[in-house]
This record gives C-alpha cells, sequence and structure tokens, in this order.
C-alpha cells in the first residue's frame, strides 16, 4: 500500500511572527495544505518574538508552567510527526532529531557533535 500523502503541516515556533508568515506563504504556494501553529497564551511582547530568558523568568510560576507545558506538548508533536523539518544550530531541534524515529530535515546543515 503506498503511504497517504500529508495534508497537513505543523509550525512550532517560539516566533509567532515566523509561523504567521509560514502559513501565508504555505497557504499560497500550496493552497491544497493545511497549515496549523499554537496561538500562544497571551505573554508579554519580547516573547511572541522568540525566547527571552530573563523575560521568562519574570512570569509568575503558573504563566511559567503554562508555557512549559506548552513546549513540552510542541516537542511531542515534532517527535511524532511523519517528518521534521527543523535547525541543528536550535537546541529544540537537535533534542527533537535525538527523540525521533522518522525522517528529519535540517535547514541550516549536518549536527555534528564537534
Amino acid at each position: 500500500p503506498q503511504p497517504s500523502a500529508c495534508r497537513t503541516v505543523v509550525v512550532c515556533s517560539d516566533d509567532l511572527g515566523a509561523a504567521e508568515e509560514f502559513a501565508r506563504e504555505m497557504g499560497r504556494a500550496h493552497p491544497e495544505l493545511s497549515v496549523r501553529f499554537r496561538a500562544r497564551k497571551s505573554v508579554p511582547n519580547p516573547l511572541v518574538r522568540g525566547h527571552w530568558q530573563a523575560e521568562f523568568n519574570s512570569l509568575s510560576a503558573e504563566d511559567r508552567r503554562s508555557m512549559t507545558l506548552e513546549f513540552l506538548a510542541d516537542v511531542q508533536v515534532m517527535r511524532a510527526a511523519k517528518a521534521l523539518v527543523c535547525t541543528h544550530s536550535s537546541n529544540v531541534g537537535r533534542l527533537v532529531a535525538l527523540l525521533r524515529d522518522g525522517p528529519t530535515v535540517s535547514l541550516d546543515g549536518e549536527w555534528t557533535n564537534g
């Protein structure tokens, strides 16, 4: 049997703007695909465009817990995906690549421990 075609692309990013831009571009190039990303919990503006440890540390314990659970959910989605496109320059990309059994492609080259 032939494997089923992928119809959904899930974007896991700590940069909401990047996820939105990717969704727009994929919508133009491949309107038959569904692009999904997490609408993150309301967080301070600096954390919408990436992870900033000092900003994260200044959040309440409840907000830090909530964001950590969102992150762990994203790791699980990436781990279980049919295929993963990531960057090996990212700590998260490398972590998930190690946790996966499926194909993984890095946009910025191969990962080395050297």
